[in-house]
């Protein structure tokens, strides 16, 4: 269960010794004037001091998440009022469960101090500097959402970064991701926007929705699809074929899902050479009965080490989603195509660099 900001003040208080050299030596809470703090009703005051060494005073504030935005709004908050009663003396102290890598850096740029209930902490104060870092987090349900990033989810951020001049509402999303060969609700899509805002990946207004730093959205899409258990579950085939064009024409006669994915489809965008034919399909047996259906002939010879012929069976919706149509091939999107080109090593990354200023350049991207 998620503490509130009450009791993370109090468990803090009461675990004393693991923030040594650290002592506390009173704590105090003071009703504020909303003429100097609007945003702070209560103000928790906790004197610190070092066993024959100097002490302090601090301004307090617990949160109990630290979302980008959240512990941006504690800090802005913190130093308005210090700014309003001009005491120099008074220190900013935010207090969280933990404490995320960015956060922290965040707030050292703000010069405000901060600590943690899993023991973690970065104390700045006249003549006293103190930096712990390093220990796990005790508080899990407090971690960031990875699965927004994977899946259905991601799709959010993709149509983000398709699109960068934004979007007018949720239902703009919605209808853009669902017409791009995908299903959505307006559900998932909110949930999904409410945490990438509060990550500062997203700016939000009552009249645009935009990807407020694509690059860095860019780089978490990939953390999600490294780290991704379907990808690293997906079931792959190795043939040796005959007569590839009839493969694709079997394709489109007996309707089969495909998708040209990996070097074979950055060969297919200009991108890279290779003599291999690498697919997604959605149904290995679908491929199989189409084959057999179909008065196109193409002879499949399984062959691990040497089949020119990759297959993929993969219902990942970031596959499927934006896939474009060109003349005999079905192939991933750029975003895709990336994405998978940064885990192709060691040719791959290379490759990527190309598909990211492709994507990071261009405004609205259909393929």
């Amino acid at each position: 269960m998620r503490l509130k900001e009450n009791e993370i003040i109090q468990k803090f208080w009461s675990e004393a010794e693991k923030y040594a050299p650290l002592k506390f030596k009173s704590m105090l809470e003071e009703t504020l004037s909303q003429d100097i703090s609007p945003d702070i009703v209560v103000g928790t005051f906790i004197e610190f001091c070092i066993a024959e060494g100097p002490c302090f005073k601090a301004m307090v504030e617990a949160k109990t998440m630290a979302t980008p935005k959240i512990i941006s709004q504690a800090a802005q908050q913190l130093t308005a009022y210090l700014r309003r009663i001009n005491d120099k003396t008074i220190v900013p102290v935010i207090i969280v469960p933990y404490m995320g890598t960015e956060q922290a850096k965040l707030l050292q740029r703000e010069n405000i101090s901060w600590v943690d209930l899993s023991g973690n902490m970065w104390i700045k104060a006249p003549n006293l500097y103190i930096e712990r870092t390093g220990k796990l987090n005790k508080f899990p349900d407090t971690a960031p959402i990875k699965k927004i990033f994977q899946g259905v989810s991601s799709l959010v951020s993709r149509a983000l970064l398709l699109k960068s001049e934004g979007f007018f509402s949720l239902d703009k999303i919605v209808d853009f991701i669902n017409s791009r060969n995908a299903n959505i609700t307006l559900s998932t899509v909110s949930k999904v926007l409410k945490s990438l805002e509060q990550e500062l990946f997203v700016d939000k207004s009552k009249s645009l929705i935009r990807a407020r730093d694509p690059e860095k959205l860019l780089d978490k899409l990939t953390e999600g699809y490294i780290s991704s258990t379907e990808r690293k579950t997906r079931k792959t085939y190795k043939f040796a074929a005959d007569n590839i064009t009839n493969l694709f024409f079997t394709f489109f006669e007996q309707q089969v899902d495909y998708a040209a994915c990996g070097f074979y489809a950055a060969k297919l965008k200009g991108l890279a050479v290779t003599n291999e034919i690498i697919i997604f399909v959605k149904d290995i047996e679908q491929v199989r009965k189409a084959s057999e259906c179909s008065r196109y002939k193409v002879e499949f010879i399984p062959d691990a080490e040497f089949g020119n012929l990759t297959i993929t069976e993969t219902n990942d919706p970031g596959v499927w989603f934006n896939v474009s149509r060109q003349i005999n091939n079905a192939v991933v999107d750029d975003i895709e195509l990336y994405l998978e080109m940064m885990t192709a090593t060691p040719r791959g990354p290379e490759i990527a660099k190309q598909i990211k200023q492709r994507i990071l350049k261009r405004t609205d991207i259909d393929g």
